[in-house]
C-alpha cells in the first residue's frame, strides 16, 4: 500500500500534464512607465520587456486597455519571430485621460506563439495622477526634448533635434541614445553622442533623417539611457510627424529614385498588348498629360498615393456597369463618350489615370496560352507593394487581401490544374503577346499568407482550436480549408468555428474537399462556406 500511495501522486501529475492543465508560461514579462503624474491628454510611454522562455517562437504581443479613458496612440511592430532565448523591449505610446483624477492603469498583455496559441496572465498595474495645475518639480534633474517637423515631403531629408539638459550637481554618463523612427525612415547623418554630460550643462544633437516615398504618420521617439550617481536611468520622449507623398507633384528624377525599375509602369504609353488591340479593334495608347486634367480634380486635398487610388476607384465605380456593347481600349474615348464603362474598360481607365498621377499601375489578367484578356484586374504600386483593384467584385486592397477573397480560389484552380498563368501586360513593340508572368508572386507561400489574414480575423479563444485542425489536414485539404475560412464573413467565421468542435470542423472540411476536389470550383467560394456552416 505504501508503494501505491507513492505512485498515485505521480499518476495524478501525468494525467494533469496530459490534459494540458499544467503548462509553462512562454515568457518572462516586465512592465514600466516613464511618468505617473501627467497633464490632461499628455503622452506617456509603456515599456514592456519580453523574454521568450518557452518552447516555440513568439509572433505577436497585444496590449489590452481596460480603461477607455486611456488611448493607445502608437503600438510597436513586433519583431516576428522572437525565438526561444531571445528578448525584446517594446514601447507603446499612450495618451492620458482628459479629466483630472487618480486612475488605476491596468495593462494586460496577450502573447501569441507560432502555433497561434494565445497566452495571458501578463499584466502591469500603475497608479496614474492627472492634474490640471503645473506639475511641481523639485530640481529638474536630467531632461530631454525631441523636436521634429509636423509635416515633411516624401523623399526629403529633415532634422530631428534631441536636446539633453543636466541640471544635477554632478555629471552623468550617457550609456545610449537611440531613435525609433517610422517605417521606411533612415538616419543619413548624425552628430557624435557625448559619453559624459557635465553638471549644469546641456547638449543638442541633430539627426538627419530621410523620409520614405510614401505616406506615413506617427511618433518618432528618442530613448536616453544614462548613469547618475551609480543608478541607471531611462528617459523617453516622442514627437509626431507626417510624411506627405503626392507623386503627381514630383519631378521625373524624384519619381525614378522613388520607383526604380517600376518607373516604366508610369511612362509606358500602351496599357495592353497587340492581342487586345486585335481582339477589340481598338488601341490602349494614351497621353498621360492629356488625361491629367481629368485625374487631378479627383485627388484634390488627398495626402497620399493610396488615398489617390481610392478616389479614382470610387469615381470609376460610380460610372461603371456590368456590360457595354462597344468596348474600347482607349481611356480618352471612355471619358469623352456619354455611356458608362464596362468593368474591363474600368480596369484600363483606372490604370491609365493612375499613371497620369505618376503612380505605377498595370493590367494583370489570366492567360490560357492563347487569350490574355481573361478576368482582367488592375495593380497599382504604393508603399513598397502591389495593390489590386477588381471592379467586377468591388475590391480594392493588397495582393494578400485579394487572395483571401471568395473569388481567388477559382483562379487558383485554373493556375494549378488547367495551366493558366497570371500575366502583367507589358507592351513594347506591339507585336502579339507581350506580358510578364506574375503567377509566382500570387502563389508563393499562399498558405502562410492566407493563414496570417485568417488568424487576424479569429477571436483569440479559438485560434488554438483552428490551428490544431489545420495541422491534422494534408496539404491540399489545408489550403481548401483556408480558402473556405477566408470566404466567410468575419462574424460568421468566429461564430461557426467557435461553436463547432475540432472533430466536426475537420470532418466537414474533409467531406467538402473530397466531394469538390475534381470539380471546377464556383467563382464565388462563399457557396462552400455556406455548405460548411449548414446554411444550405
Amino acid at each position: 500500500m505504501v508503494g501505491m500511495r507513492k505512485l498515485l501522486p505521480l499518476v495524478l501529475i501525468l494525467v494533469i500534464l496530459a490534459s494540458g492543465c499544467l503548462i509553462k508560461q512562454p515568457a518572462r514579462v516586465s512592465f514600466k512607465i516613464d511618468k505617473t503624474v501627467l497633464k490632461p491628454g499628455e503622452d506617456f510611454h509603456v515599456i514592456v520587456t519580453i523574454n521568450n522562455t518557452g518552447k516555440v517562437a513568439l509572433i505577436n504581443a497585444r496590449l489590452l486597455l481596460k480603461d477607455e479613458s486611456f488611448k493607445i496612440l502608437q503600438a510597436p511592430k513586433f519583431p516576428a519571430p522572437l525565438k526561444v532565448g531571445e528578448s525584446v523591449e517594446l514601447m507603446w505610446i499612450l495618451k492620458a485621460p482628459d479629466k483630472p483624477g487618480v486612475y488605476s492603469l491596468y495593462l494586460p498583455l496577450e502573447l501569441e506563439d507560432e502555433l497561434h496559441r494565445s497566452w495571458g496572465g501578463f499584466y502591469g498595474q500603475f497608479s496614474i495622477r492627472v492634474v490640471k495645475e503645473e506639475i511641481p518639480v523639485l530640481g529638474r534633474g536630467v531632461e530631454m526634448n525631441i523636436t521634429v517637423p509636423q509635416e515633411v515631403k516624401g523623399g526629403s531629408v529633415f532634422d530631428v533635434e534631441v536636446s539633453i539638459a543636466n541640471d544635477e550637481t554632478s555629471s552623468i554618463d550617457i550609456y545610449n541614445l537611440s531613435l525609433s523612427l517610422l517605417d521606411g525612415m533612415k538616419i543619413v547623418g548624425k552628430e557624435r553622442i557625448p559619453s559624459t554630460l557635465p553638471a549644469k550643462s546641456s547638449e543638442k544633437l541633430v539627426y538627419k533623417v530621410k523620409a520614405p516615398y510614401r505616406y506615413v504618420s506617427g511618433y518618432i521617439s528618442a530613448t536616453l539611457r544614462y548613469v547618475s550617481r551609480d543608478q541607471v536611468k531611462t528617459l523617453v520622449e516622442s514627437s509626431k510627424t507626417t510624411v506627405i507623398w503626392k507623386p503627381w507633384n514630383a519631378t521625373r528624377d524624384v519619381l525614378m529614385e522613388a520607383y526604380g525599375a517600376k518607373y516604366h509602369w508610369i511612362t509606358d504609353e500602351y496599357i495592353v498588348d497587340a492581342y487586345w488591340n486585335q481582339k477589340y479593334n481598338s488601341t490602349s495608347r494614351f497621353n498621360r498629360t492629356e488625361l491629367r486634367p481629368y485625374a487631378l480634380p479627383l485627388v484634390k486635398g488627398v495626402k497620399s498615393d493610396y488615398e489617390a487610388a481610392i478616389a479614382v476607384y470610387n469615381w470609376i465605380s460610380w460610372i461603371s456597369v456590368q456590360k457595354t456593347k462597344n468596348i474600347t481600349l482607349n481611356p480618352m474615348e471612355m471619358i469623352r463618350r456619354e455611356e458608362k464603362v464596362d468593368y474591363m474598360e474600368g480596369q484600363i481607365l483606372f490604370t491609365a489615370m493612375m499613371r497620369s498621377l505618376n503612380i505605377p499601375s498595370r493590367i494583370v489578367s489570366l492567360y490560357d496560352g492563347k487569350d490574355c484578356t481573361i478576368n482582367p484586374i488592375s495593380e497599382f504600386y504604393v508603399s513598397g507593394k502591389w495593390y489590386v483593384v477588381d471592379f467586377r467584385h468591388k475590391f480594392i486592397g493588397t495582393r494578400d487581401e485579394y487572395l483571401a477573397t471568395p473569388y481567388f480560389p477559382r483562379i487558383y484552380q485554373l493556375l494549378t490544374k488547367d495551366n493558366y498563368k497570371l500575366v502583367a501586360q507589358s507592351p513594347e513593340d506591339m507585336k502579339g503577346h507581350e506580358h510578364i508572368d506574375v503567377t509566382p508572386d500570387y502563389l508563393v507561400n499562399i498558405d502562410g499568407r492566407l493563414s496570417e489574414i485568417i488568424f487576424n480575423r479569429l477571436n483569440p479563444t479559438i485560434k488554438s482550436k483552428v490551428n490544431k485542425v489545420l495541422l491534422n489536414l494534408d496539404e491540399n485539404e489545408r489550403l481548401f480549408a483556408l480558402f473556405l475560412f477566408a470566404s466567410a464573413p468575419e462574424r460568421d467565421l468566429n461564430n461557426v468555428l467557435g461553436n463547432y468542435s475540432e472533430g466536426r470542423i475537420e470532418k466537414r472540411i474533409k467531406v467538402l474537399y473530397e466531394f469538390y476536389r475534381n470539380m471546377p470550383w464556383s467563382e464565388d467560394f462563399t457557396k462552400y462556406w455556406k455548405l460548411f456552416a449548414g446554411e444550405e
